[in-house]
């Protein structure tokens, strides 16, 4: 059998028609309902093919492809039901064993599209480094955070996989600057893993009885939108500007006495649904992720660190102090900053999330699956303009955005900046974003 997969393998990447044996490559991929002994024998024979041969096989593989997503295949025998899960499973794993190892964002591609969840075909590829490489195309220089939180979902698919066993529990805090991806990461995942999330804004909560946004809205918007009690019950819920709550103040004091007693491990929470309805859920299997800027958690570290007043005793003591004080933050600090020793007990994870670089900007600008360029990109293509940009453009809308301190939603408002006109006027003509078309328009 191992010899099998390293011919093919060696086959499949002759260099012969590269691009066309790529696409043809890929469409076979995506076509989990097609005989896999005709997927091998294509590949196999990619090179012997001709050019025209392989236009063919491109255009029958898309249209098979749109069959596969309308649900109008036919099945190899009538007879039998046809079980779509089960013949994607068994796609994978004939993909993984005769052509190459494969990944979860490959698998996400198979199955976009088709109404199939991630975790329903792919479990046994789901592992927290398969996350932590997939989260890593859309979070772009944030190798500790997506690391922390690619564990933290882990174990939340694990414990929601295997309900009734014990297996770890793990709460992320995560810290840092604005604008630098701490709701982006947990937003990304949920979405690729397919759990529900919701972001509770900290900073515009009331306590329950008092008419505003409150704690448990967040599992009635999830119930609103699934109406399915198990899917609010293994939800992801972010508290966003958590650290908001731990002003002075008699009525944050109430709102995180509620906040305990709904991430308290073995608790149920009653909320509100529709006119007069009241709805019961077990949060023992919710993943709880806290978020926030904590200014001032550096002072606390360097006073237990003996660091005089942020290290102004001494010029290298000032500079750690300032920019790399999170290389020392322990549990013990953020308990000083909660003075709750309880809140503490429930997170089992800190993540510092750095500032944004001027490079990693141009990163996410140039490299990330969810580069805010797209959407523009997008736009222009609806109306047939064709929208690139360059190495040195990318640059000039990182600087901007980066001397500004704008973060990287900051990103999305330069870029608007600079399109807006052509956004307008809807000239035929393509729009190349290098330096020149942006320093035109901004300084």
């Amino acid at each position: 059998m191992p010899k099998t997969k390293k011919n093919i393998i060696t086959r499949v990447q002759t260099p012969y028609s590269k691009s066309l044996d790529e696409k043809i490559k890929h469409l076979l991929l995506i076509n989990p309902t097609l005989d896999f002994k005709i997927t091998l024998r294509t590949l196999c024979s990619l090179p012997e093919l001709s050019v025209k041969d392989k236009e063919n096989w491109v255009e029958s593989l898309e249209k098979r492809r749109k069959k596969f997503l309308e649900g109008s295949f036919a099945t190899v025998d009538d007879s039998e039901e046809f079980d779509v899960a089960k013949t994607v499973k068994d796609h994978i794993k004939c993909w993984n064993e005769f052509v190459e190892p494969i990944t979860l964002e490959s698998v996400r591609t198979i199955i976009d599209g088709s109404g199939l969840e991630l975790t329903e075909v792919a479990g046994d590829l789901i592992t927290p480094r398969e996350i932590f490489n997939m989260l890593n195309q859309y979070l772009i220089g944030q190798p500790e955070y997506a690391q922390k939180l690619a564990l933290c979902y882990y174990l939340h698919y694990m414990r929601n996989q295997n309900e009734g066993e014990e297996v770890p529990k793990c709460n992320l805090l995560a810290y840092g600057p604005s604008g630098v991806g701490k709701t982006f990461g947990p937003q990304i995942l949920a979405k690729l893993l397919d759990f529900q999330l919701e972001v509770v804004n900290c900073n515009s909560l009331v306590q329950e009885g008092i008419r505003g946004p409150r704690l448990t809205d967040a599992f009635s918007n999830i119930y609103n939108r699934t109406h399915d009690v198990k899917k609010v019950e293994k939800a992801v819920i972010l508290f966003d500007e958590f650290d908001k709550l731990f002003h002075p103040g008699e009525f944050n004091e109430r709102v995180v006495n509620e906040l305990l007693n709904i991430i308290d491990d073995n608790n149920s929470v009653s909320f509100e649904y529709g006119y007069n309805n009241t709805v019961r859920v077990s949060t023992r299997n919710m993943l709880f992720i806290f978020s926030g800027v904590f200014s001032g958690i550096e002072e606390i570290v360097a006073k237990r660190l003996n660091w005089n007043g942020m290290g102004f005793g001494s010029p290298n003591k000032r500079s750690l102090a300032a920019s790399n004080y999170h290389q020392y933050v322990e549990d013990i600090d953020f308990a000083n900053y909660f003075k709750r020793d309880e809140l503490t007990g429930r997170i089992s994870q800190y993540a510092y999330v750095n500032s944004m670089t001027q490079e990693t900007m141009v990163h996410i600008l140039t490299e990330s699956k969810e580069s805010p360029l797209k959407g523009f990109q997008n736009y222009f293509s609806k109306l047939n303009i064709h929208l690139t940009m360059t190495t040195d453009g990318a640059d000039a809308i990182a600087r901007y955005a980066f001397e500004r301190k704008l973060g990287v939603r900051g990103l999305k408002s330069t870029l608007f900046k600079v399109l807006k006109d052509d956004m307008f006027d809807l000239k035929e003509d393509p729009i190349v974003i290098d330096r020149q078309y942006v320093t035109k328009i901004i300084a």
